[in-house]
């Protein structure tokens, strides 16, 4: 079982909640299994030619890294005059423009309301692994939360079946993206394992949760590749015919963790894939090579000014967020360059999982997010904004 640490919520708070089925799904899918109709494709041995995407010479440079405080305030607005059963705090923070003028946004662990009016949490507030908010362009309006269950007895929106060895398995968003029509989210399935808290947590498989629009409805819940090796859908790309799938590998210990890449084409989100083997692509996944090293356990990619911005942090809780730049959409990578030094990383406070929200801007920015958490719960409790996300925009010099 692969042990992660995106979205993790200090042990015997979030992590140890049971979990409520959403809807039957199919078998999960064995480690770097190929789904799709009629079962798995056999491996295509030679390797696919690598798409060329028309790119300057140049890669973007960055002219300034600002805090994007009127983006902080909005959500510390909508989760402090919450109700019962509101949106108080999360991780996750991944955001996905939606038919409608709208915008998704996916998170994991997620404190529910009232908050108090010192943004502290009653003792007895509690939490699920997964859920939605819909807002207005650049969040001028946060409107409606969404999970499962009811607003009285919330649960998160999508969850594993509850049966077997895996019964207290539960879900975290990655990315999402809409293809004919429908919302299509990745979920990451996470099972308990036997290290010390708070990261007492594996991979254990993933799937693809379908959702109707504009209602949000969940339609189905789809084993994927993955397993228990590479966690795909942090981020997805829409290029062309394409839709490109970013996944990341645990190179193991403080080496950090490595950069893959998938891609399908529109309308076939759930299969077949080709992966990249740094050459070319396959459609074998055990020939997806690592594109990149040292990145943290989410990170982001976004088309800036005809090039391909990669944001992270450092590897295992490194704060620093660092940008590479690249000609297409597999790499190469270059650069690293260290642009922020998030502030709240202090103690037991510490910051991780990058997101880009470039629907949020215009040409020459890129609004950026990252996750605040504490290994001690307590400081979650005592002050919610503990567990809301910070959001910076990077603006570029114009070419």
């Amino acid at each position: 079982m692969r042990s992660r640490y995106a979205g993790v919520i200090a042990a015997g708070a979030v992590l140890s909640l049971g979990m409520a089925a959403a809807s039957a799904i199919p078998a999960a899918a064995s480690p770097r299994a190929v789904p799709g109709a009629g079962g798995a494709p056999a491996p295509v041995a030679a390797a696919l030619a690598v798409a060329s995407v028309a790119a300057p010479a140049v890669a973007p440079v960055v002219a300034s890294v600002t805090p994007d405080v009127s983006l902080d305030q909005a959500w510390r607005e909508y989760g402090d005059s919450g109700g019962q059963g509101s949106w108080a705090g999360a991780d996750g923070t991944y955001s996905v423009p939606i038919p409608g003028g709208h915008d998704a946004w996916l998170f994991n662990d997620t404190f529910l309301g009232p908050v108090n009016a010192d943004e502290s949490l009653p003792s007895t507030a509690g939490a699920i692994h997964n859920s939605a908010v819909l807002s207005s362009p650049r969040a001028t309006q946060i409107g409606t939360f969404i999970t499962g269950g009811t607003r009285q007895d919330p649960q998160p929106l999508v969850s594993p079946p509850a049966s077997g060895a895996t019964a207290s398995d539960w879900y975290w968003n990655t990315d999402g993206i809409v293809d004919q029509g429908h919302l299509y989210v990745f979920e990451q399935e996470n099972g308990h394992i036997d290290s010390p808290p708070p990261f007492d947590f594996g991979q254990t498989g993933m799937a693809i949760a379908k959702f109707s629009l504009p209602g949000m409805h969940l339609e189905s819940v789809t084993p994927t590749y993955g397993g228990t090796d590479v966690s795909w859908g942090v981020q997805l790309l829409r290029e062309g015919p394409w839709i490109y799938i970013y996944g990341v590998e645990n190179g193991g210990g403080l080496a950090g963790d490595q950069v893959h890449l998938a891609r399908a084409r529109t309308g076939h989100l759930l299969g077949p894939w080709q992966f990249s083997t740094g050459s070319g692509w396959s459609s074998d996944p055990a020939a997806s090579a690592p594109l990149l090293g040292g990145v943290g356990a989410s990170y982001g990619v976004a088309r800036v000014d005809g090039q391909y911005v990669l944001a992270t942090t450092g590897s295992f809780l490194n704060p620093q967020i660092y940008l590479y730049t690249a000609p297409t959409p597999a790499g190469p990578f270059t650069g690293g360059t260290k642009i922020y030094t998030p502030p709240e990383a202090s103690g037991s406070i510490y910051t991780y999982n990058v997101a880009v929200h470039p629907e949020l801007t215009g040409p020459g920015k890129l609004v950026l997010s990252y996750n605040v958490n504490s290994s001690n719960v307590a400081e979650l409790y005592a002050n919610i904004n503990n567990n809301r996300a910070r959001f910076i925009t990077v603006s570029f010099a114009r070419p």
